[in-house]
């Protein structure tokens, strides 16, 4: 089974197996803005926005299993 670890919005950590992902949005850093991955999650779930590193530690784990 695969997961993917981040900082949860409200502290602490959080797993999500990818098979909750349904769509996934990601926006490079540009200017004053940081990077950005948006992990939109099935209904069991809420949403998940991302920032900074993490944002880009995440997109590329998630391009490793598209293969």
């Amino acid at each position: 089974m695969k997961f993917i670890e981040f900082p949860h919005p409200e502290g602490g950590r959080m797993l999500v197996h990818v098979d909750h992902i349904t769509s996934v949005t990601y926006r490079p850093a540009e200017g004053d803005h940081k990077d950005r991955l948006g992990l939109d999650l099935d209904e069991r779930q809420n949403d998940i926005v991302i920032f900074g590193e993490e944002a880009e530690r995440i997109w590329q784990e998630l391009l490793k299993l598209k293969g």
